[in-house]
């Protein structure tokens, strides 16, 4: 089995494609064919170091976090029926590899009829964290939040759950994403390459900024513009705000029963999945380095097993 390992904190380029034993079956495992691994900030910051604070690891480790795949074996104590099903799930160990081992049963879910394992992969780390924003904002119908990165995996849900919930939305992204972004049920889109006082000269007031791109000098440049306003950074764990305004840092899980709503709403169209390309997991490197110049439209995906 092959897997995709952190043996340095040197970064993207010293990822190594490595083989390893394939973990034996016990009563309380699951066994899945991977499919489909969402290329995550996560994972690059975690390569560089920028994460040790929050996730202290011992190398080697396999990188990665979420999945998409196929139930091949089932443990004596685990449920029967999932066996042949798509699931998606988290494997905090590590995701990258050929097959996993999964231990975790809340955090394994069948992925409905009607919905693709593809649509459903890009949940892990992009519609959860969304929705885990939007929940920690607090925000009500009608008023009016300002998004910064909205273009990437959590960006293109988080417009779409704003629209689901009655939350006017005002975008920021790179110029080409533009008409994505209004499709996704933003109301203005902002272009971070242009002055943003006049942009937003004529935008009703904003209660709030989710800031998903991380940018100190795009915080200082809405900050400077924008009146009494809460910024809730998943991006960016310090930020120094205006007198009158406030920062706050937020990192955490949504709820087993989240999930399920998550893929229900995409079952019923209500979600739409945005993804901007998927490259076999040996070209891991190519993925990453996508992710960090390409201005990616929603989610990357690394593939496994595509012949079977």
């Amino acid at each position: 089995m092959r897997a995709i390992t952190q043996t340095s904190y040197q970064g993207i380029d010293a990822l190594t494609l490595m083989s390893r034993p394939t973990p034996r079956l016990s009563p309380l495992t699951v066994r899945i064919e991977t499919r489909y691994t969402p290329v995550m900030p996560y994972d690059v910051l975690t390569e560089t170091g920028q994460l040790k604070a929050l996730r202290p690891v011992k190398l080697p480790i396999v990188v990665g976090y979420g999945f998409g795949g196929i139930v091949r074996e089932v443990g004596g104590l685990r449920n029967s029926r999932l066996l042949n099903r798509p699931v998606i799930g988290v494997q905090p160990s590590g995701s990258h590899q050929e097959q996993i081992l999964s231990t975790l049963p809340p955090l394994l879910f069948p992925v409905p009829q009607g919905v693709s394992l593809t649509d459903a992969t890009t949940i892990i780390g992009g519609a959860d964290a969304a929705y885990f924003a939007f929940k920690k904002s607090r925000l009500q119908a009608g008023e009016t939040v300002l998004v910064t990165g909205a273009s990437g995996s959590v960006g293109t849900y988080f417009l779409q759950l704003a629209q689901l919930f009655g939350v006017r939305v005002i975008a920021v992204g790179h110029s080409s994403r533009h008409r994505l972004l209004q499709t996704l049920g933003a109301q203005q889109v902002l272009d971070y390459d242009s002055p943003l006082d006049p942009q937003l000269s004529k935008s009703p007031v904003i209660s709030q900024v989710i800031d998903l791109a991380g940018s100190a000098t795009l915080l200082d440049q809405l900050t400077a513009v924008l009146g009494p306003v809460k910024i809730l950074s998943l991006a960016r764990q310090q930020y120094r705000a205006q007198p009158h305004q406030s920062f706050s840092f937020a990192s955490g899980a949504i709820s087993p029963r989240d999930y399920r709503w998550l893929l229900d709403q995409l079952a019923q169209n209500k979600l739409k999945a945005v993804i901007h390309e998927q490259l076999p997991f040996t070209a891991v490197k190519t993925a990453q380095h996508h992710l960090l110049t390409e201005h990616a439209a929603g989610r990357i995906l690394l593939t496994y097993n595509q012949e079977v």
